[in-house]
């Protein structure tokens, strides 16, 4: 891995990259309690990608090459997954960003908004699955507004130069992955007669791993999109062909939502830990506001004191989750909703929380409000980072997977279910059976509530990390741990993605623990102490830092596809 242009990633059948350097990543099955995983980072000196796909870090070390900024890199990548990846990647979804430019750190919301036409009323009288499958659940893209907003602020190379590979993938067609054959798989029933055009060979047959996929009608929506900016994209015929989607699929989506589109610009959350700084995604995103609790609980309890993978730590942690994530169903759009931050960030309450746990015995809390909330697990994470701690890390989402199975005809582009993560039917459960909070109803303009939580750690006035995960809640709790185990347990950044991991969203009141990577007999001891234990899955990380020596590590998790390269 020690190599200047390494790129380590995993690779479907018949997939060939002539430049890259293959590497067997061994899954680690079971974990004693105190054992650490064993795993190498792709390493560089300049800049590295850690993305979910090899042909995106491909994409991105060719920007590199032609001298393009942590910003060209990202922008590339995401035009890729585009590409790539549109069942959870696609023009027609949303997401966030932290920006280190070198002055200050940025953050940029291009999550969807609610249709003008929404009300909190809006699927009282409408089919159950409305907000999940056809028009209906679609929310305003903001995807392609935020990669343009981003470069429009901080891009070096001209914008029309980050098309030219996304493009060539497009038209000459990429090997498709086993990931994509089961969501395309998965989606077929929910897509609708262009998703079942442009994502299958035909009607009833698919695609198998390592074939190759064209998409000409792509092609067109991304040139248009490097032609005119975001005005390719949100008026004109790509715009038209979006609109007539979501109305011809029982949607109320219009011309004017499209044009009116903005991304927000905001200040960071911050919090400490160890001696360091980190900067994380405000609301709309609920995951700062739990890190930030959870980091202060953290360093209150001396969690870092216990050994790594102890049944101690484990408990413990679980225990800082679960009040960590005690506030959650209060939050909301901060244009809409007056979110309690004063109340949940106090010292005060932080204090009471942390009083509260046990070393011996598991202890429930009475929730702050009934009511709960969440999201999918269809997302992406990606990171870039250079020598000097210039860094994106920027997570996208259709929020179900391929969303709401609504796909363009004429080009194409994948269309978010971003919908469900409002309150869709207040007082009534979500697909989930659960209740969501009040402060997440829908509203014209409004943007949900989501678990994204881009994340940047910085050391002594240096950016060292750029980390995020896919995985609704379990984005917060995984990519907390990720930057716990690098920054408490002193591992490197590979180590620490690949370690099992915990989730506890104190609804219901269950530690979901990582299947066969903690062993049968830790699992016992923690359920003695009274947790209800529950084998799941977990995020899927993906970071780059600047380490010790200087080098700059990047690694992606083992639990999904993904790539880690650079120079």
């Amino acid at each position: 891995m020690h190599h200047n242009s390494s790129l380590k990633f995993r690779i479907a059948p018949g997939k060939l990259l002539t430049t890259a350097v293959l590497i067997v990543t061994m899954s680690i099955s079971t974990f004693l309690p105190a054992q650490r995983a064993f795993a190498i980072p792709a390493e560089g000196s300049k800049m590295m990608i850690s993305a979910p796909s090899p042909y995106a870090v491909e994409v991105g070390k060719k920007i590199i090459e032609q001298g393009g900024n942590v910003v060209d890199v990202a922008v590339a990548v995401g035009l890729t997954l585009a590409v790539t990846s549109p069942y959870f990647a696609a023009l027609g979804g949303g997401g966030f960003a932290l920006i280190n430019m070198g002055d200050e750190v940025e953050v940029i919301d291009f999550r969807e908004t609610a249709p003008g036409k929404t009300s909190p009323s809006y699927y009282k009288d409408k089919a159950k699955d409305a907000s999940i499958t056809g028009g209906a659940a679609v929310g305003v893209p903001g995807f392609p507004a935020g990669l343009y907003e981003m470069h429009k602020k901080h891009g070096k190379l001209r914008w029309s130069k980050l098309f030219a590979e996304p493009m060539r993938l497009a038209d000459k067609g990429f090997n498709v992955s086993g990931a994509w054959v089961k969501r395309a798989k998965r989606t077929e029933k929910r897509f609708n007669d262009a998703g079942r055009k442009h994502f299958m060979k035909k009607v009833g047959v698919h695609y198998k791993p390592g074939e190759k996929l064209t998409q000409k009608g792509l092609v067109k929506a991304l040139k248009e999109f490097k032609r005119k900016n975001v005005s390719g994209f949100y008026e004109g015929f790509v715009a038209k062909d979006i609109v007539q989607a979501v109305k011809s699929s029982g949607g109320d989506l219009t011309l004017e939502d499209m044009k009116n589109y903005k991304v927000r610009w905001l200040k960071p959350l911050t919090a400490n830990y160890l001696g360091h700084k980190i900067y994380l995604m405000p609301p709309p995103s609920s995951g700062g506001v739990v890190m930030k609790s959870a980091f202060s609980l953290l360093e209150k309890l001396k969690v870092h004191e216990k050994a790594p993978l102890s049944v101690d730590e484990l408990h413990l942690m679980a225990e800082v989750l679960k009040r960590s994530f005690r506030g959650r169903a209060t939050l909301g759009d901060p244009d809409f909703h007056k979110n309690p931050l004063d109340y949940l960030l106090s010292e005060e309450y932080l204090n009471e929380m942390a009083k509260g746990v046990s070393l011996s015995k598991a202890k429930s809390l009475k929730p702050i409000t009934l009511k709960t909330i969440v999201d999918s697990n269809e997302t992406t994470h990606y990171a870039v980072m250079d020598k000097n701690g210039k860094a994106v890390s920027l997570t996208v989402t259709l929020n179900g997977s391929y969303g709401s199975g609504v796909v363009s005809n004429r080009f194409g582009i994948a269309l978010n279910n971003e919908m469900d993560d409002f309150t869709t039917r207040p007082g009534q459960p979500n697909m989930y059976g659960l209740i969501q909070g009040m402060g997440n109803t829908v509203e014209p303009g409004k943007r949900p509530l989501s678990s994204m939580s881009p994340t940047l750690v910085e050391k002594e006035g240096k950016m060292v990390m750029a980390i995020g995960a896919p995985g609704g809640p379990r984005i917060i709790s995984g990519t907390l741990q990720a930057i716990y185990r690098v920054l408490a347990s002193d591992w490197d950044l590979d180590s620490a993605i690949q370690a099992p991991r915990l989730h506890h969203q104190f609804l219901p009141d269950t530690v979901f623990v990582d299947r066969n990577r903690i062993s049968p007999d830790a699992l016992e001891l923690l359920r003695k102490r009274g947790h209800k234990v529950e084998e799941s899955w977990g995020a899927r990380v993906k970071g780059v830092r600047i380490n010790e020596e200087g080098h700059i590590e990047a690694a992606f998790d083992a639990r999904s596809e993904g790539a880690a390269g650079g120079y």
